[in-house]
C-alpha cells in the first residue's frame, strides 16, 4: 500500500474554547480531502515532537505498567492496554453500592491515583464525578452520548470524547479547559450526517503530554494545555472508521486498528511505520507486551502477534469475530473474548498463541451477541469480565467460576479496580457497581 502526499488547509476548531464552538449543534467544522480509497500520510501541524526510526530495530528499555494501587488512570489501565493490575480484586460478589445514571454505561470508569474520585461517562450525556462511597460530586454535559473511557493525566485533568463531535478537556473539579471539534463538512453527495464525527475511542497520553485518539476516519493529536491540532492521520474514508483506542509501545510507537482491515503502527509525529492487513475490521484494541511484541485480535476470527517491526510472530484461528479488548496477564498469557452464538473468553499461550483453556458464557442469538467487555487480570491471576448475557463474571487463573453476578442488562464496560481493591463495572442498565470485601 502507499501513502499519498495529500496536503490541505484546516480551518481550527476553535481552540479557545469561543462562543462558536460552544454550540454543540453548530461546531466549527475542519475541511477534509476528496474521497480516496486510500490512506493518506498525516498533515503536519507541529513537527517539533521526537521521532521514531521505523527501519533499524530498537532496544526496549521500560518498565511494565498497570493499574491498580496507583489508581486506573486510562482505557484498560496502562497505555500498552495491559488490562492487568497490581493489586488483587474481590473474591466474592459483595456489592458495595450502586450509582446510576440516566443512560447507559458502556465506557469504562476511571479512577484517581487516590481511588478517592471515580470518572463514570454515560450516554445520559454526562461525565460524572463519584466519591469512593458512590456519591456524586459533579457533573459535565458533554452534549452527546459517552461511548469513550475517560483518561486521567498526570496533572489529574480529565479527557472525554462524546457523540456531539467534541474531545473535551476538564479540571479536577468538572470546568472545561478547552474543548476541541472534530465536525467535516460533508463530501459532495454524502448525506448531512456524514459529516458527523464521534470521538467513540479513548485517548492515550504520550510522554511529551500530548493526547492522542481516534475519530470515524482520523487520528488526531492535540496539544495538551490549549488543545491545539499537532496533526492529524487519516487512515481511510468510507468503511475505514475507528473504534479501536490507540495503544501505545514502550518507545511511544502509537497502534491502531480500523474497518477498513487494517493496523498501523506510527510514529510520534505520525510517521507510518508499518501496516498489516487483516480480512475483517479490527475494532479490538490492541495490546502491547512487556518485550514490545503487539498482540491484536480481528473480526477474521485471528489472534494475531506481531513483532516490533510488523513481522508475524503467530496467528491462531479463534473462528469467531473478536471486538472486545485484549487483556495480558503477569505471567505473559493473553486473553481474548468472541462474539456469536457461544461466545467465550479465552487464554492464549504468549509464544504460540496455543488455546490454553476457554470459558464460555450463557449462548445467544444473533451477530452482536457475546463478549464486548475486556477481561481485567489481578496481581493474582484472577480474570474480572462481563458479559451480553447480563453477568459480571470472576474466574480462578485456570479458567473456573469463582462468582457471578446478575445485572438488568448486557455489560459492554470493561472493570477496573481502585487502589483499595474495589472493582468497579457499568451496565447497560444505567448503572456502575462497586464490588470489594
Amino acid at each position: 500500500m502507499r501513502f499519498l502526499n495529500i496536503f490541505f488547509p484546516l480551518i481550527f476548531c476553535n481552540f479557545s474554547c469561543s462562543s462558536s464552538c460552544n454550540e454543540h449543534n453548530h461546531p466549527q467544522p475542519i475541511p477534509r480531502p476528496a474521497k480516496t480509497s486510500t490512506p493518506i500520510k498525516p498533515l503536519l501541524i507541529d513537527s517539533g515532537l521526537p521521532t521514531t526510526d521505523g527501519g533499524a530495530p530498537v532496544t526496549i528499555i521500560h518498565k511494565p505498567n498497570m493499574g491498580g494501587s496507583s489508581g486506573w488512570l486510562t482505557f484498560r489501565g496502562s497505555p500498552q492496554r495491559h488490562g492487568r493490575a497490581d493489586i488483587c480484586g474481590p473474591r466474592t460478589a459483595n456489592l458495595k453500592w450502586v450509582f446510576r445514571t440516566r443512560g447507559r454505561v458502556y465506557a469504562d470508569v476511571a479512577v484517581t491515583k487516590d481511588g478517592k474520585t471515580i470518572y463514570v461517562a454515560s450516554h445520559d450525556h454526562h461525565l460524572y464525578a463519584i466519591d469512593a462511597e458512590g456519591r456524586e460530586r459533579w457533573s459535565f454535559d458533554a452534549g452527546g452520548k459517552i461511548w469513550t473511557s475517560p483518561t486521567i493525566s498526570s496533572e489529574g485533568n480529565i479527557y472525554v470524547g462524546t457523540d456531539a463531535d467534541f474531545l473535551y478537556a476538564l479540571n479536577p473539579d468538572g470546568k472545561k479547559i478547552w474543548e476541541f471539534c472534530t465536525t467535516k463538512p460533508p463530501i459532495k453527495g454524502d448525506k448531512p450526517e456524514a459529516g458527523r464525527y464521534d470521538v467513540d475511542t479513548a485517548p492515550a497520553i504520550l510522554n511529551d503530554g500530548t493526547v492522542v485518539f481516534g475519530c470515524h476516519t482520523d487520528l488526531y493529536a492535540l496539544r495538551p494545555f490549549k488543545g491545539g491540532l499537532r496533526w492529524v492521520f487519516e487512515a481511510g474514508v468510507g468503511r475505514s472508521k475507528i473504534f479501536s483506542s490507540p495503544a501505545l509501545g514502550y518507545d511511544q510507537t502509537i497502534y491502531i486498528g480500523t474497518q477498513g482491515n487494517y493496523l498501523f503502527a506510527l510514529n510520534q509525529s505520525a510517521k507510518p511505520l508499518w501496516h498489516k492487513k487483516t480480512n475483517g475490521d479490527n475494532d479490538s484494541t490492541p495490546a502491547v507486551g512487556d518485550d514490545g511484541t503487539i498482540y491484536f485480535a480481528s473480526d477474521d476470527g485471528y489472534l494475531r502477534a506481531l513483532a516490533w517491526g510488523g513481522k508475524l510472530r503467530w496467528k491462531t484461528k479463534v473462528g469467531a469475530p473478536m471486538r472486545a479488548p485484549l487483556a495480558i496477564g503477569h505471567d505473559g498469557t493473553i486473553y481474548a473474548s468472541t462474539y456469536g452464538a457461544e461466545p467465550y473468553l479465552a487464554a492464549y499461550d504468549q509464544t504460540s498463541g496455543t488455546e490454553k483453556w476457554r470459558f464460555k458464557i450463557k449462548p445467544g442469538k444473533g451477530s452482536f451477541y457475546g463478549i464486548q467487555s475486556g477481561a481485567l487480570i489481578d496481581s493474582k491471576g484472577y480474570i474480572y469480565f462481563g458479559g451480553r448475557d447480563h453477568f459480571i463474571y470472576c474466574l480462578s487463573p485456570n479458567g473456573q467460576l469463582v462468582w457471578k453476578y446478575k445485572t438488568s442488562d448486557q455489560i459492554d464496560s470493561s472493570p477496573v479496580l481502585g487502589s483499595d481493591g474495589t472493582l468497579y463495572i457499568g451496565s447497560d442498565d444505567k448503572r456502575v457497581y462497586a464490588f470489594g470485601e
